[in-house]
């Protein structure tokens, strides 16, 4: 018979210094991620909020585009235009859906429905219609004072000759 010789194998042996990743390498991973997701969320909410800045720009814009419009479609009675129009007014709490408008006071009254919808309850709108025929138009709204509020308003201002 042979003999078989059975060879006894030890454990591994451990290495000198054990490879893997520590605990604090671990913590310290997981603080650089925290602070890279955090910083994409402050990007994102001042990306909303500038993004919803920009869009009150454009509709204060077409406001005042509106606004030119109706005191051109009405040269002769452009005076009748000048004022300044606040949002809180009791003509802006009426129903907006008055659509084929003809009078002067009708569309001042639509146009601070819109304002205040649009823009909200603090917007004025100043209007100045000169005697050389010549159409100042300020609206102010409190866009920055949602965010800071020792903001001064925003304001959006566009002259035209009519």
């Amino acid at each position: 018979m042979s003999a078989f010789r059975t060879v006894r194998r030890s454990a591994p042996r451990a290495p000198a210094r054990q490879r893997g990743l520590s605990l604090i390498e671990v913590l310290v991973s997981v603080l650089v991620l925290g602070m890279g997701l955090l910083g994409l969320a402050m990007l994102q909410a001042t990306n909303l909020r500038l993004a919803q800045s920009s869009n009150q720009r454009t509709i204060a814009t077409n406001l005042a585009s509106d606004l030119l419009d109706d005191i051109r479609s009405n040269r002769l009675l452009a005076a009748q235009y000048d004022g300044t129009y606040t949002a809180s007014s009791v003509a802006a709490n009426t129903n907006c859906a008055q659509l084929n408008t003809l009078t002067p006071a009708q569309r001042k009254t639509a146009f601070t429905c819109r304002m205040r919808e649009a823009l909200g309850e603090g917007a004025t709108a100043t209007v100045t219609v000169s005697a050389n025929r010549n159409v100042n138009i300020v609206i102010q709204w409190g866009d920055a004072q949602r965010w800071n509020a020792l903001a001064e308003p925003t304001k959006f201002q566009t002259d035209s000759a009519l």
